[in-house]
């Protein structure tokens, strides 16, 4: 029964309450209905019964009273006959009320003993209202009689036969009155039914109820127990202690029963002690590592600023010794170029001796090139003035080209973002159209200062034909200087190959020093990086530290 759950034990008292609730409800159903069946007898089929039967024997009694009536009337009068009218109307409506009464009883439920006295009942009124219709006949004559002496007669004659039918009469009020008694009975039996049925359903209804209130209580005295094992005390007590936790205080006494260890209160006590010791040990934690996490980054940052110091100083030399690896790259390069001008000067002035001496026949020749050169001077000033026209012509080109273009811009922006795309080319157009009109005025200027140009060329190549019989005879001198030049050539060649040796090597050495100082260089910004995290690191840390502190000290431990 201890591992029974909490929701099954409360599902199963209210279960067994609800049945018992169940069966009362049916039972107190089933006696009304048991009642109701009895009193719908007694209101729906014998009281009507007995009504009936009663207004019958009502009725009979009428007519025999009426007869009484008429029997009295024994001399003759026109008071008489008319008050022997009066009586046969009286009777006509009495054996209406017959008829109507029996029509209704017969339509009620009967058993079948009283269907047998019913129609027992019927066969002696059908005897008996036959002979009353004979007497009502012999009534009728009487009030007819129109003397004395005949009244006298048929008096007689009616009294005789009222008088048979007396018999007749009592067996239909000892079947009236049968069937009256024999209704009453039924409906004193039925109504005693109904006071049994009603004993009887209070009786059960009783002893159930008797039996539900004990259970009831035995199930809400085990459930209540049952309940407070499981809380491990009241209700009221067991929110009280979880509230004072849920604030903090950890510090709180909770007091358990005897024995009690696998409550809910108990495992709660327990949980409590246990978070109480974990915040302790957090809070001491957390004051070891707020402290070294300051000491820690205390040291990150010492450590970030001579790392820093050094990266500064680190790019100063790597900065002078790109400067100095530079400056003797460009040296050693000079130093090469130098030496390969000197070997080339050297192997030119050489050449330049011969030079000299072919440049003499070239001048002779060139005399004669020069007047050919300036009958084709003239000729290009011809035809740069045709070049002239054409220019014309493009130059027109170009400003119809700029005038479409811009028409073309204007209405590309008339078209929005439709004619964004073709705008841009506009703009291209025109920009080209603008640069071909720049260049035509540029090519046409350029053309007119040639044909300045050759105009001018035409003059002086005739002067340089005179001029040309002069240079060979400097040209001589020039090959006697070039012999000098060549001689000194020679030594600064020497001297160049020197230092380009010395250059060279120098410039590996200062590149592997640059190489060196370039990895030195990424390790310090490295190590100036990783600084860096490390005293963010620790500032985060101290402040983590600090913010648990706090949070830990929120709480009231032991």
């Amino acid at each position: 029964m201890k591992n029974i759950r909490l929701s099954v034990m409360l599902y199963t008292g209210f279960a067994i309450v609800a049945l018992i609730v169940l069966i009362i409800g049916f039972i107190g159903i089933q006696g009304e209905r048991s009642m109701e069946k009895e009193i719908a007898s007694v209101g729906a089929v014998r009281m009507p019964a007995v009504l009936a039967l009663n207004e019958i024997n009502m009725a009979r009694l009428r007519v025999g009273a009426q007869t009484q009536e008429s029997l009295q009337q024994n001399s003759w009068s026109a008071e008489t006959r008319q008050l022997l009218t009066d009586i046969l109307d009286r009777r006509n409506g009495s054996w209406l009320q017959i008829e109507a009464a029996i029509s209704h009883y017969a339509e009620l439920p009967k058993s079948a003993e009283g269907e047998a006295l019913f129609q027992a009942f019927t066969q002696s009124y059908t005897q008996w209202r036959e002979q009353y219709r004979t007497l009502d006949q012999r009534l009728q004559q009487l009030s007819g009689s129109s003397d004395a002496v005949q009244y006298a007669l048929d008096f007689n004659q009616y009294q005789a036969f009222a008088g048979d039918i007396a018999p007749l009469t009592a067996v239909v009020s000892n079947a009236i009155e049968e069937m009256v008694e024999r209704n009453v009975a039924q409906t004193i039996a039925a109504v005693d039914q109904a006071e049994v049925e009603a004993a009887r359903s209070i009786m059960l209804l009783s002893l159930i109820m008797a039996i539900g209130f004990v259970l009831a209580m035995l199930c809400g005295w085990y459930i209540t127990r049952q309940t407070l094992r499981q809380l491990g005390g009241e209700p009221a007590y067991v929110m009280e202690i979880v509230d004072q936790v849920a604030d903090g205080d950890f510090t709180t006494a909770i007091k358990l029963r005897s024995g009690d260890t696998e409550s809910l209160l108990a495992n709660f006590d327990q949980m409590v002690r246990k978070i109480s010791k974990l915040m302790k040990e957090v809070s001491e934690a957390s004051l070891q590592v707020s402290a070294a996490a300051e000491e820690l980054s205390a040291s990150s940052a010492q450590t970030n600023a001579q790392v820093q110091l050094q990266q500064a100083e680190i790019t100063q030399v790597a900065t002078a010794m790109n400067q100095m690896t530079a400056t003797v790259l460009d040296v050693a390069s000079n130093a090469s170029a130098a030496a390969r001008a000197a070997q080339s000067a050297d192997g030119d002035t050489a050449a330049g001796l011969d030079v000299v001496n072919e440049v003499v026949e070239a001048i002779n020749g060139l005399a004669k090139e020069v007047e050919s050169t300036t009958d084709n001077i003239l000729k290009l000033v011809d035809d740069s003035k045709e070049i002239g026209s054409v220019l014309d012509v493009i130059q027109s080109i170009a400003e119809q080209t700029n005038l479409l273009a811009l028409n073309a811009a204007i209405e590309a922006a008339r078209a929005g973002d439709h004619g964004r795309g073709f705008a841009v080319v506009a703009d291209e157009v025109r920009s080209l159209a603008s640069r071909t009109q720049d260049s035509t005025e540029d090519i046409k200027d350029r053309i007119d200062r040639v044909q300045s140009s050759s105009t001018l060329a035409a003059t002086r190549m005739e002067d340089g034909q005179n001029l040309a019989l002069q240079t060979v005879e400097k040209a001589g001198l020039a090959g006697e200087a070039l012999r000098t030049i060549s001689a000194s050539v020679t030594a600064i060649n020497d001297m160049n190959a020197q230092i380009a040796t010395a250059a060279e090597q120098q410039s590996s050495v200062a590149e592997e020093i640059n190489r060196n100082v370039s990895n030195i260089t990424q390790a310090i910004d490295e190590t100036a990086t990783a600084a860096s995290q490390v005293t963010s690191a620790s500032q985060e840390l101290a402040e983590l530290s600090a913010s648990l502190q706090r949070s830990v000290q929120q709480f009231k431990v032991v």
